[in-house]
Parts: structure tokens; C-alpha cells; sequence
């Protein structure tokens, strides 16, 4: 394209190859035309990288960045953002597709409205539900992350078209675990104006191969405390007393210091301590998601009283040699 396009797709690639053809055509059929579609081939270790070349050949609104080594969703995702020129950006997964109205109605409604930031809702393809992602709509920064972090809105990047000017203040993650959380805090954070189409253009297929539901449990541990930690770190830099988000935050922030006590590889009692300390005092907070009995073992280990932990880990062990 001679002229910079309005909108930039960016799909990361990896191990896709039965399903990339339909997610690329399904972009390229789009009744939105002025768009700039980034292929980001992660060092796909199958037909993937051909396939992309093949379609960037067939269609000049196609570009294809074969990076060097394997570094995963995140970065992947900001390679494709860094090299966006559109004033809007959306990032689609590449074993997902999308309905042909999609790009031209979210454009449609986000220039017409002056808006920082659209979002759609999105069929979950395995279950034949439909995700509703409304946010509220003309609040401040305070009540759009409580939303957020108490899982009224979806922190989904699937279903947004974002201003390119947010996502440019934007930080991405290296591990992929809660990546698009990470994200999406500060994208609602740094978007004053949000609004909703409620439509579900976006088909979500459950990828049972994925990384993201194939992956070590102690790694996963790690990665969730280690993403609640940068996300809480960064709206305490935001607002001037981050206790305003209670008891949303102290919720999210005690389910990672719980996923850490669970494990026993990683069990750390010094980290109930080390974030958001405030968090300890909500606990047994009614709107918290986790089992009462979550919350008395989380409890019990911030008075350092661990053996119950212990002999939940003996309970496992027995659990796991029965079955096998």
C-alpha cells in the first residue's frame, strides 16, 4: 500500500498450519479494505512461514516478519506493533477468523465517536457462547481498572481496535501467561474515551495445543504473581493512593499470592508480605473469587502457620499415586 493504512492487523504465527488459511482469509474478505495486515512468524516450526509468504505475495496489504529466534506471544505481538503504521491497531490471534463487517464497523464507530479504544464481543467456538465485553461507558480511570481487575470487563486484545498513540505508552511482557491482562490494564488506563459495538464479530477457537493450556504448573505459578506484581507496581506509579481499587486489587493481588502458597516449589511466605501488604487485610473480602477454605490456608500463612499447606501437598502426592 502507497499510503499508510487506517487500520494495522497484527497476527503473531506459531504452529498454526491447519488453521491460518482461514484466519487470513477471513481478513483479507473484509468489507474494510484500507488496512495493513502483519504477519509475525515466531520461528514456526511448520508450513506456517510458506503459508505466509505465500499470502503476502497474493495480496500487497500483506506483510510477513520472520524473526530470528522464538520469543513467544508477547514479544511477537510487539514486534507487529512496532512496526504498525496505522492510525488504529487490533491484534488477532492466527487460529482465530473474524466476520467480513468486522474491521469496517469497529472503524466506523471509532473515528465517527472520537474514541481511544472500540471493543466487540466474541464467540467462544468451543462452548457456542457468546463473550459479552460492554464496558461502562464516560467513567474515570479509578472505576474502569476496578472493573477490570473484578473481571466485569474482558482484558481479552482480541476484540479491541485501539488508537496506535495508546498502545505506543504501552509495556508488553515476556512471558505469555496473563499477557494479555498485563496489556490491557494500560490500555483502559490510558484510553479516556471506550465504547462497545455489541456484536460478536470475533470466533475465539479453543486450542487445546496451545501454549497457553499446555504449560508447567510451577512456571504458570511464577508467571501469574510475577504479572500481578508489575501490573500492581504500575498503577501504584498511576494513582496517588492505589488503595482506591480496593478491594478489587487486594482480590486480584491475594489469588497470585495464593496460586505462589499452593505450590510448593515456589512457596514463599515472604512474598504475602513483599506486594501490596494492604492486600492481607482483605483476605476473607466477600467478593473475592477463591474457596473459603483458600482463604483460611492464605490466612494461616501470613501468620506463618504452614502445616496445612504440608499436609496438602501429602494429600496430592497420595491423590496423584492412586491414580496412576
Amino acid at each position: 500500500m502507497k499510503n499508510a493504512p487506517k487500520v494495522s492487523i497484527i497476527v503473531p504465527v506459531y504452529n498454526v498450519e491447519p488453521y491460518l488459511p482461514r484466519c487470513l482469509d477471513s481478513i483479507l474478505n473484509q468489507t474494510f479494505a484500507e488496512f495493513e495486515c502483519i504477519l509475525v512468524d515466531d520461528c514456526s516450526p511448520d508450513n506456517c512461514p510458506a503459508i505466509c509468504d505465500e499470502y503476502a505475495r497474493q495480496d500487497g496489504r500483506v506483510q510477513v516478519i520472520h524473526k530470528k529466534q522464538n520469543e513467544g506471544l508477547p514479544m511477537a505481538r510487539k514486534t507487529g506493533t512496532g512496526r504498525a503504521r496505522g492510525e488504529y491497531i487490533i491484534h488477532i490471534d492466527s487460529d482465530d477468523w473474524i466476520e467480513s463487517t468486522m474491521m469496517e464497523e469497529m472503524y466506523q464507530k471509532i473515528t465517527n465517536d472520537n474514541l481511544d479504544m472500540i471493543c466487540c464481543d466474541y464467540y467462544e467456538e468451543f462452548s457456542n457462547t457468546i463473550i459479552k465485553n460492554r464496558p461502562s461507558e464516560n467513567v474515570d480511570a479509578t472505576s474502569k481498572i476496578k472493573q477490570l481487575l473484578a473481571y466485569k470487563i474482558s482484558h481479552s486484545l482480541i476484540n479491541r481496535m485501539v488508537k496506535k498513540s495508546i498502545y505506543e505508552k504501552v509495556s508488553f511482557p515476556v512471558a505469555s501467561y496473563l499477557e494479555d491482562f498485563f496489556v490491557a490494564v494500560q490500555l483502559i488506563y490510558y484510553s479516556d474515551r471506550i465504547d462497545y459495538i455489541d456484536k460478536p464479530f470475533y470466533h475465539y477457537r479453543y486450542n487445546a495445543t496451545s501454549l497457553s493450556h499446555n504449560v508447567n504448573y510451577t512456571k504458570r505459578a511464577i508467571e501469574y504473581y510475577d504479572c500481578i506484581a508489575w501490573v500492581t507496581h504500575f498503577l501504584q506509579t498511576k494513582f496517588d493512593d492505589v488503595s482506591v481499587l480496593d478491594p478489587e486489587l487486594s482480590n486480584r493481588v491475594n489469588k497470585a499470592k495464593l496460586v505462589i502458597i499452593l505450590n510448593k516449589n515456589e512457596r514463599d511466605v515472604s512474598k504475602l508480605f513483599e506486594l501490596y501488604p494492604r492486600s492481607n487485610q482483605f483476605i476473607f473480602d466477600k467478593s473475592s473469587s477463591f474457596p473459603f477454605y483458600h482463604k483460611i490456608l492464605l490466612f494461616l500463612a501470613t501468620k506463618k502457620i504452614l502445616f496445612p499447606l504440608r499436609l496438602l501437598d501429602i494429600f496430592y502426592v497420595l491423590r496423584n499415586k492412586i491414580k496412576n
